[in-house]
């Protein structure tokens, strides 16, 4: 899966999960949609500076499918993307920390 966030000019409308696998598959299908009306709406945003603990906190507040990671502190813009973390990232990395404990 790749992750693109959805921008009409420099704002952010959205985020969109692209199955690349599943995308070659489509290159010559015309639906009609625009990326902007299948994109994910319910994200929140961080700033480069949080803490894991307090983004994470607010992912499960927001009931938010991503975060964006932004660069600067307030209303962030498309040039200011940093990154994103879905709940997968999240859920990898505890499960990265918690396998050398994990019985064989």
């Amino acid at each position: 899966m790749r992750h693109v966030v959805i921008t009409q000019g420099q704002a952010i409308e959205g985020v969109l999960r692209v199955n690349t696998a599943l995308r070659h598959g489509l290159e010559g299908a015309y639906t009609g949609l625009t990326l902007g009306e299948v994109a994910i709406t319910n994200f929140t945003v961080a700033h480069q500076e949080d803490v894991m603990f307090n983004v994470i906190g607010e992912m499960s507040r927001r009931n938010a499918a991503m975060v964006i990671v932004s660069r600067t502190l307030g209303l962030p813009r498309a040039s200011d993307v940093a990154g994103l973390i879905t709940k997968e990232h999240v859920a990898d990395s505890v499960s990265e920390s918690i396998s050398p404990y994990a019985a064989d």
